[in-house]
């Protein structure tokens, strides 16, 4: 049997500042996170654990909580509730979890970074005479409740709608008013403007190459379920210094206690959309992709049992009654990440390969035979490898050997 010898060579590591491995994100939507309010009145020791286990050091260590603005409609899983229902009301952020869990999350880590992103949008702005303008009052009165209630301050903006096709002029809109405006309670002109928001495409990349004043205007291109992405978006990040973010992925869709009853292997880790599919599309990010950034769409499955797309978690929390809570086998899997490679570490490339493809749903990885990460430390020179299992079918297991060459 042949060895395939890999050689990580330290002298490949991407220093870029756009380019560095963020870690783990949170995307909390759909209403996904409504329960943690109960166990916050109810159990707060337990509510307390759940945020040490998500964002802290010792556990996932999220470092970016990506919110849905709610408009009162069932965006998937259930419904986030809209801030203004009105042009004329003042703005109110306690309807909902998500802007108190932000403010819950910061106390632990304090540079954990906000982003927010609408599903839809209010019917008074959506039928407002001057769109842009009562779309750009919603937002811009959402980021001074949020200062305003809960010492928020914003990092970032989602200026698409989810999963629909941009408006290229609103996200020109919304980036020019915030560098402009000066009624704010912080600096809004350093708020960066995220873009994209696709399903397993990168159309809104291209576009920026067509429209200058749109290349100025966006920071971050995301994509949601592909650890894949062009030639012309990883162009943004290595020669234009935008960033790539795989700003909706996927957590394990399964109940580990249940899963391996069923799942081919009768581990609970693999199958479509399994514990080693997810490892395999975060390890893929990089290396085909040029994203640093994962963000796990949801985190906590903080909703009652049975609605869509249950159970989808790295941490299970639907009873708030009892304050009993469940870490699900995606969140060990995760912490093979988290507890190895830090935020800010630069990615080494000659350590990063992932040879699954897209399969199955369209979204899983299958067919890896070799998949791994590695990232370092610019200052201290430490480094991490995660390696995932391959998961094709093959009759012979495939040796390799490893070679450090130090920077």
């Amino acid at each position: 049997m042949k060895t395939r010898a890999l050689i990580i060579d330290g002298r490949t590591r991407n220093t870029k500042e756009t380019m560095r491995y963020w870690g783990a994100g949170m995307v909390s939507a759909n209403n996904s996170s409504r329960l943690l309010l109960d166990y916050k009145a109810e159990h707060p020791e337990a509510y307390r654990e759940i945020l040490e286990y998500i964002f802290g050091e010792e556990g996932i260590g999220v470092n970016h909580l990506k919110l849905e603005m709610g408009s009162d409609i069932n965006s998937s899983s259930g419904t986030e509730p809209c801030v203004m229902r009105s042009a004329h009301e003042r703005a109110d952020v306690t309807r909902g979890a998500g802007y108190q869990l932000a403010a819950d999350a910061k106390k632990i880590n304090p540079d954990l970074t906000l982003d927010m992103l609408w599903w839809s949008e209010p019917r008074w702005v959506s039928d407002a005479e001057d769109l842009y303008a009562a779309r750009y009052q919603w937002y811009k009165n959402t980021l001074d409740a949020a200062y305003e209630t809960y010492g928020l301050k914003f990092d970032y903006v989602s200026a698409v709608q989810n999963e629909r096709g941009a408006d290229l002029e609103w996200v020109k809109y919304l980036s020019a008013h915030l560098k402009s405006e000066r009624d704010c309670p912080y600096d809004y002109a350093g708020i960066k403007v995220v873009g994209g928001e696709e399903v397993c495409t990168w159309g809104f990349a291209d576009r920026m190459y067509e429209d200058e004043e749109l290349m100025h205007a966006v920071d971050v291109v995301g994509s949601h379920y592909t650890s894949c992405s062009t030639a012309r978006a990883q162009q943004l990040a290595r020669e234009y210094g935008k960033e790539l973010w795989f700003s909706e992925a996927s957590s394990p869709m399964s109940y580990g206690q249940g899963t391996y009853r069923f799942d081919g292997t009768h581990s609970g880790l693999s199958d479509l959309n399994g514990v080693l599919d997810i490892a395999n599309r975060i390890i893929g990010m990089y290396p085909n992709g040029g994203m640093t950034l994962y963000e796990y769409q949801p985190v906590v499955s903080a909703y009652y049992d049975g609605v869509c797309y249950c159970q989808k978690q790295l941490i299970s929390a639907a009873d708030p009654w009892s304050g009993y809570y469940l870490l699900d086998s995606g969140f060990y899997m995760s912490l093979h990440f988290s507890q190895f490679l830090k935020k800010g570490w630069a990615f080494v490339d000659s350590g990063c390969f992932s040879d699954g493809k897209p399969g199955g749903d369209g979204h899983a990885i299958v067919d890896a035979v070799y998949s791994y990460m590695t990232a370092t430390d610019t200052e201290s020179g430490d480094y991490s490898t995660v390696i995932v299992a391959g998961n094709a079918k093959r009759k012979k297991p495939t040796r390799k050997t490893q070679k450090i060459v130090k920077k």
